[in-house]
């Protein structure tokens, strides 16, 4: 039975280098002495993932790529878009299905929280003048019952959104 030995990161880089220079698959995998399907799936990683390397990790393996990952931040911090909509941006850019708790779970990790967007009516200070209490956290959305993502989110003002204390 024949042992598998694992690919040094070093020469998969080289592999990526040949096929970006238009070397073909079966000629990269005969100057590395591995089956064509081995740079096959080297060549598939590289190209979804933008890495080479291999991770040994337990568990289940994850759904969405570090490259969706940012899509998906990006999107969200362009334009205050609703989770359903940012699910079907993926779909539309990868043709694969994610589900709506994917996106929140990656947009938490990238410090992006679902709110509603609160409009209060100004309040007054003697000391200190008018205030305008989450003015800055307001963005229009399409719905009111939609949830919105923005980094410019506070405690405070989700507090008074809870209370209906503005």
């Amino acid at each position: 039975m024949s042992r598998r030995s694992r690919l040094p990161d070093s020469l998969r880089w080289r592999a990526v280098g040949w096929m970006e220079m238009e070397l073909s698959q079966a000629d990269a995998a005969r100057r590395l002495n591995v089956s064509h399907s081995v740079v096959q799936r080297l060549w598939d990683q590289y190209q979804s993932e933008d890495s080479v390397s291999r991770r040994h990790v337990s568990g289940r393996p994850r759904v969405t790529t570090p490259a969706e990952d940012r899509f998906l931040v990006l999107s969200a911090r362009r334009r205050s878009t609703t989770v359903p909509q940012l699910v079907a941006d993926h779909f539309v850019a990868s043709r694969r299905r994610i589900s709506a708790t994917t996106v929140r779970r990656r947009l938490h990790n990238a410090g992006l929280y679902a709110r509603r967007p609160v409009v209060c009516a100004p309040s007054t200070d003697d000391r200190e003048g008018p205030s305008y209490v989450g003015q800055e956290n307001t963005f229009p959305g399409p719905d009111s019952n939609e949830l919105l993502y923005s980094s410019q989110t506070s405690p405070d003002s989700h507090w008074r959104a809870i209370q209906g204390i503005c």
